[in-house]
C-alpha cells in the first residue's frame, strides 16, 4: 500500500463526558460512520490502518428486551486500540435497559457512547426506534439526559433531518442539545430518502447555524454525501460543521480519509492489495463463507483508484460469483498495475 508521508491534519475535534472527566478527541475530525453489516470489527481495523481516521463507532447494538452484557458489546467493539477512538453505538426506544447497557459499553473499553436516532430501516422504524424517534423529541431528550446522566462517557446522538420533512429538525436538535448530548451527527437525508438520493447539506449548515444561535457549543458532525476525498472540505466549507462522518464512501474507497488530508491517492495496486488483506482478514475471523459474503459486498460499491473503470460487466460477474477463489484470483491479477 502506499507508503506516502500523511499531510498536516485539521485540529482535533474535543468532546467532554459529563463533569468534563472524561474527553475524546478525534484528530482529525474524520469519522467512520456506523453502518449495519458494514463498520465491524474487522472492516474498521483495515480502515483504520490505512491513516486518516479520526474516529469511528461500532454498529448500532440495539437495546430491547434486556440489557446488553459486556461480553456482546466486546464482539461489537473488538480489541481497544491506542490509535484511534471507538465508541458503541446503542439504539434505544425507551429508558429501559439502557444504564445496565451504558455500564457494559464501558466495561467493554468504550471510547464514548453514541445514540441511533437515524436508522431508517422498516424492521426498526416500525417498532419506534432509530428515525421513528425524530417524532418524539421530548422521548429523545429524556433518553439522552439518562445517558448522560449514566456515564462520565461523553454521550454523542447520531439523526437524520427528519421523517418526511425537515419541517422539525431545529425543534429536534434544540433538545438534543438541552439533554446535554456531547456531540451531534446529523444525516442530512430525510429518513424516507434512501442512500441514492442526495444528501441536502443546507440542513447541516442550517443545524450549525440554529445552535450556535441558540447559545449551544455543540459539535456537529456532517454526513451524507460524501463520495469523494474533496467533499470533505467542501462539506466544511458550505455548512461550517466542526467535523465529518464517512459512511458509504469508505466502503467505495478505504483511503478517502487519508487522502481527504491530502494523502497520496491509492493505486489500483494498492486497492486490490487491500481487498485481499480485508479478505484474508475476514477468512482468520469468520471463514472462508464469511469473507466471499463480505468481499462481493466490497465489490458493489468499490471505486477505489477506479479499478472497476470501464470493468462494470467483470463487477457483475464477481458479484454473481459463488466462489472466493474467483473473486481473489480478479484482485490478484490487479496486484501489479499501478495505472
Amino acid at each position: 500500500m502506499t507508503g506516502a508521508p500523511m499531510p498536516a491534519r485539521s485540529a482535533p475535534l474535543v468532546i467532554s463526558g459529563r463533569g468534563n472527566e472524561r474527553t475524546v478527541a478525534f484528530d482529525p475530525p474524520l469519522l467512520l460512520a456506523p453502518m449495519e453489516g458494514v463498520t465491524d470489527p474487522v472492516f474498521r481495523d483495515q480502515v483504520i490502518n490505512l491513516g486518516g481516521v479520526g474516529g469511528a463507532c461500532t454498529e448500532f447494538i440495539r437495546i430491547s428486551s434486556s440489557a446488553i452484557p459486556a461480553r456482546v458489546v466486546r464482539r461489537y467493539l473488538g480489541p481497544v486500540r491506542s490509535d484511534c477512538v471507538v465508541g458503541v453505538q446503542l439504539m434505544a426506544a425507551d429508558e429501559d435497559h439502557l444504564v445496565k447497557t451504558i455500564a457494559s459499553a464501558e466495561a467493554a473499553g468504550a471510547a464514548w457512547i453514541d445514540l441511533n436516532f437515524g436508522c431508517p430501516a422498516p424492521v426498526v422504524f416500525n417498532k419506534c426506534a432509530g428515525s421513528a424517534m425524530l417524532a418524539k423529541p421530548e422521548a429523545m431528550a429524556r433518553i439522552i439526559a439518562l445517558a448522560v446522566g449514566a456515564t462520565r462517557l461523553p454521550v454523542s446522538a447520531k439523526m437524520r433531518a427528519g421523517i418526511d420533512d425537515a419541517s422539525r429538525m431545529t425543534e429536534v436538535l434544540h433538545a438534543v442539545a438541552q439533554a446535554g448530548a456531547a456531540m451531534i451527527s446529523l444525516h442530512a437525508r430525510l429518513r424516507r430518502h434512501s442512500y441514492a438520493h442526495p444528501a441536502t447539506w443546507d440542513w447541516i449548515a442550517e443545524a450549525t447555524a440554529f445552535l450556535r444561535g441558540q447559545g449551544f457549543t455543540t459539535p456537529i458532525i456532517g454526513n451524507g454525501g460524501i463520495d469523494e476525498a474533496g467533499d470533505v472540505a467542501r462539506m466544511r466549507a458550505e455548512t461550517g460543521c466542526d467535523g465529518v462522518m464517512i459512511g458509504r464512501g469508505a466502503l467505495a474507497d478505504p483511503w478517502i480519509f487519508r487522502t481527504s488530508g491530502g494523502g497520496v491517492p491509492p493505486t489500483r495496486s494498492d486497492a486490490a492489495r487491500f481487498a485481499l488483506s480485508y479478505s484474508d482478514a475476514v477468512i482468520a475471523e469468520r471463514g472462508e463463507r464469511a469473507s466471499l459474503s463480505k468481499l462481493k459486498q466490497l465489490v458493489r460499491w468499490y471505486r477505489c483508484a477506479g479499478i472497476f473503470d470501464g470493468r462494470e460487466d467483470e463487477r457483475t460477474r464477481l458479484l454473481r460469483s459463488d466462489r472466493l477463489d474467483e473473486l481473489r484470483a480478479w484482485f490478484a491479477v490487479h496486484l501489479e498495475r499501478v495505472a
